[in-house]
């Protein structure tokens, strides 16, 4: 921004603040809305939430049902401040709130939207429960400006709650039919992210050639898209597959390759980096090489240490 948009921008403030002192009612809730548009643009989110608060509690005051677009329209500012905070949990009570109000207007593409948005936030702070009732009611609302997209992204957003709950069944059912939305919009990354996800869950119930088929797709993409980082993973469920299938050979090989994929990273992914090597002693052992599987074991508890409480530790 240039110093005369800045200057500019000074200006119309200072003359918004003396403005407070002389306005009262509907007119005081305007200039605050305005204030509070100008502190979200220079990244002043807290001061921002302050003056929606204020114009919010006036709205009210005089009348909800008289105010209902412009306490929409003001919730919609605060859940975005909160967003840029990183106080998720509040956001997505805030957009809980943005859905009531469009209840009140009969907005049904409001209401998936705000619902959506909260569904996603819930996701962030673990209220597994909360996000999938989110992504629940968007998907359930009648909404004529639904897409392929939008109905495939409640989907998956649903089943990866799902299965964070241990329900994998469910979360795969929602998961195919994610697919198929995702594959109707010719989106090919969403596609991969279904099959990332579904991969886990056929996993998680020992379905191994589904999970195979699934984790195969999924290598293809990062085959494809030349994204190596996505191509360790891959081998990774291929070869956890591999195990479900009974094919040690073959896994053996295959988690050998995602753990030189998966170790480059220099933030590295503990947890699947452990679980790779978890599976490789697995398939060591299934062709009679305890030794060796015995050996990255030990080698690994060492690092499975470090991720323990101290009452485990001890």
């Amino acid at each position: 921004m240039s110093a005369e948009n800045n200057k500019e921008n000074h200006t119309q403030e200072q003359e918004l603040w003396e403005r407070i002192s002389t306005t009262e009612g509907i007119e005081r809730a305007e200039v605050l809305d305005e204030l509070s548009h100008i502190a979200y643009q220079r990244d002043s989110y807290s001061e921002c939430i302050q003056l929606v608060d204020t114009s919010i509690e006036i709205y009210y005051k005089l009348g909800m049902d008289s105010h209902v677009r412009e306490l929409i329209h003001a919730y919609e500012g605060k859940a975005l401040s909160l967003r840029k905070l990183d106080r998720l949990a509040e956001s997505a009570d805030t957009f809980e709130d943005i859905a009531k109000l469009h209840q009140i207007n009969d907005d049904t593409e409001g209401f998936a939207r705000a619902k959506r948005a909260a569904g996603c936030d819930w996701y962030e702070v673990k209220e597994w429960q909360k996000c999938i009732d989110g992504h629940s009611a968007a998907r359930d609302a009648i909404d004529p400006e639904a897409t392929p997209m939008s109905m495939g992204t409640d989907l998956l957003n649903i089943g990866m709650a799902q299965a964070k709950l241990g329900q994998h069944h469910a979360a795969i059912e929602n998961f195919l039919r994610a697919r198929q939305l995702f594959k109707e919009a010719k989106n090919p990354e969403y596609v991969n992210w279904v099959d990332q996800y579904a991969t886990i869950s056929y996993s998680e119930i020992g379905n191994g050639p589904e999970a195979l088929f699934h984790a195969k797709h999924y290598f293809n993409y990062s085959k494809v898209a030349e994204e190596l980082i996505l191509e360790g993973y891959a081998l990774y469920y291929i070869g956890k597959a591999h195990i479900l299938c009974e094919e040690f050979e073959d896994a053996e090989r295959t988690l050998t390759k995602a753990l030189t994929l998966l170790t480059l990273e220099k933030t590295k992914d503990w947890e699947d980096i452990l679980g790779a090597n978890r599976s490789l002693a697995k398939a060591l052992t299934a062709l009679g090489r305890e030794d060796e599987a015995k050996e990255r074991l030990e080698r690994t508890k060492t690092i499975e240490e470090t991720f323990c409480d101290d009452e485990e530790a001890a």
